[in-house]
């Protein structure tokens, strides 16, 4: 992969990705009780639906023609996975801020972790292309959608000796 290349809206969204993903793995929520400290990571909980859809963002970002912007089925897809991800970031957060016995501390991991979520999202709007717009890139993606759910299943085949073997069992 050659990152000169890359599409600038490309590039920013794997970076924050990326970011995102590393962030995961760093100390999320520290707690102190009588007087003994533990660390936790974004690995557990709601955090591992916000590692999927880092995971889902990076791959994304990485696949298609890398020198083009994300076309209109791709990019509403960045956007709700960004959306996820900055959506159980703010839940971890609003769930870790107060705990009843000892006091928890939010760490730099879940701070880093927000920051990549939103610099998904600035990434991929801000740098899209002059033509899309949210309404017609979310209607692209269901109308793909329901093709693709609609679209009949082939037939399969069968070869004469299975006919052979319905009509005449003893064979």
């Amino acid at each position: 992969m050659n990152f000169q290349t890359m599409n600038k809206q490309r590039k920013f969204v794997l970076i924050f990705a990326v970011a995102g993903i590393i962030s995961m793995f760093l100390p999320w929520i520290s707690v102190s009780l009588f007087g003994y400290s533990q660390t936790q990571n974004g690995m557990h909980d709601v955090g591992i639906l916000t590692f999927l859809s880092f995971v889902v963002i990076a791959v994304f970002a990485y696949l298609g023609d890398r020198a083009k912007n994300f076309d209109k089925t791709i990019w509403p897809v960045i956007l709700i996975a960004g959306t996820v991800a900055l959506l159980s970031i703010i839940w971890f957060y609003s769930k870790a801020d107060g705990s009843i016995m000892g006091s928890s501390l939010i760490c730099f991991g879940l701070y880093v972790s927000a920051v990549s979520a939103i610099g998904v999202l600035a990434s991929a709007y801000m740098f899209r292309s002059a033509t899309d717009n949210l309404k017609d890139s979310f209607t692209n993606l269901k109308n793909e959608l329901e093709n693709k759910m609609n679209r009949p299943t082939p037939p399969t085949s069968r070869t004469s000796s299975d006919d052979n073997n319905i009509i005449n069992p003893e064979k």
